[in-house]
């Protein structure tokens, strides 16, 4: 389009409001911190699950193998994300953002709105798939499994139709984060608000379906705490979901586009990695448990081979763990749940 300055604010700022085009005030140091954290956490909880099943079971199964390309659409989802703070930057108001300033900021945005829309159509059946494996043992559950069926079909469907309008509602696709150029864009600005309630939907059945089980396994109460927090950690994924859904009914009705963009993408952030947690989280316990286990046993022996008549004790401790274990592997329990599941479920 000729005509335009691309230098103009892209917005005309309100009433007794200064545009700042030249050092727009930004959170650039708030998302670099967020994002560094929940990067670390994932990682950890993802190499636990990769170790747990790959190495301490040696028993990986098909959602093991499918958490290795979504960490990387993660990280890749990140990557973009981090991105968008070399352009103008994140949380900057539209009217302190210079026209030219919006391509470069919206097409780091289309990518990591893509790939998080791909991370959430994997990790959700995978967690769905993980609550059939886990309660298998605790005899049949027909409606349990049908449930978790069903919901990881919708959800697959719900994210497939959500990358498919995002990659084909601009024509050129271009448009969809440079208005300077000649093209068009179907209104989807309700479907965010679609989405997010029927993805607040599925967290929420997905952090419930559990409940009920675990509340009924005979164990003690405390353990049964400690496992249910387990499953609990999902809340912070479905308190994410349901905000990121009312701020989509205000970024429907917004002209401040930019802000409430990087908003909203923070708790797809904080959705992302709660979720990869939520599946990770049952295998934690007992390979972290050996792990420290492993390590007491390493330091001892160090210790008692610089000590006479020692020796003995180090190795019996040694073969003590080692017996543990193994007691833990021969009962091919998956997570902490598991290893309560075969004392069955109290009626």
């Amino acid at each position: 389009m000729s005509g335009i300055d691309l230098d103009a604010p892209a917005l005309d700022p309100p009433s007794g409001v200064t545009a700042n085009l030249d050092n727009p005030p930004n959170h650039n140091g708030a998302v670099i911190a967020i994002y560094t954290v929940s990067i670390l956490i994932t990682t950890i909880f993802v190499l636990i699950r990769l170790y747990a099943k790959f190495l301490f079971l040696k028993a990986p199964r098909l959602e093991d193998y499918l958490l290795i390309p979504t960490f990387g659409v993660y990280l890749a989802h990140c990557v973009f994300w981090l991105m968008m703070i070399h352009t103008t930057g994140h949380f900057v108001h539209l009217w302190d953002f210079r026209i030219r300033g919006m391509a470069p900021f919206y097409r780091n945005g289309f990518y990591a709105t893509i790939l998080y829309e791909a991370v959430m159509l994997a990790i959700k059946p995978m967690i769905l798939l993980e609550w059939i494996r886990i309660f298998a043992s605790a005899g049949p559950r027909t409606a349990f499994n049908w449930t978790c069926y069903a919901l990881a079909t919708i959800n697959i469907l719900l994210y497939l139709g959500s990358i498919l309008t995002d990659s084909v509602s601009c024509h050129p696709r271009e448009y969809w984060w440079d208005r300077t150029i000649e093209g068009h864009c179907a209104d989807t600005r309700k479907l965010p608000i679609v989405t997010g309630v029927l993805n607040a939907v599925i967290d929420l059945f997905i952090l419930l379906l559990p409940q009920g089980i675990i509340w009924r396994l005979n164990m003690s109460p405390r353990k049964r705490l400690g496992v249910s927090f387990v499953f609990l950690a999902g809340t912070i994924s479905v308190g994410a979901a349901i905000t990121r859904t009312v701020l989509s009914f205000t970024y429907a009705g917004s002209y401040d586009v930019t802000f409430n963009f990087s908003l909203a993408g923070t708790f797809t952030l904080i959705e992302m990695t709660a979720a990869i947690v939520v599946f990770a989280a049952p295998t934690v316990p007992k390979p972290t448990s050996h792990l420290v286990k492993v390590a007491g046993s390493s330091v001892g022996r160090l210790i008692g081979s610089n000590r006479s008549g020692s020796g003995s004790y180090g190795s019996k401790n040694g073969a003590s763990n080692a017996n543990a274990y193994q007691s833990i592997k021969d009962q091919g329990a998956d997570s902490e749940v598991e290893l309560a599941l075969p004392e069955r479920i109290t009626r």
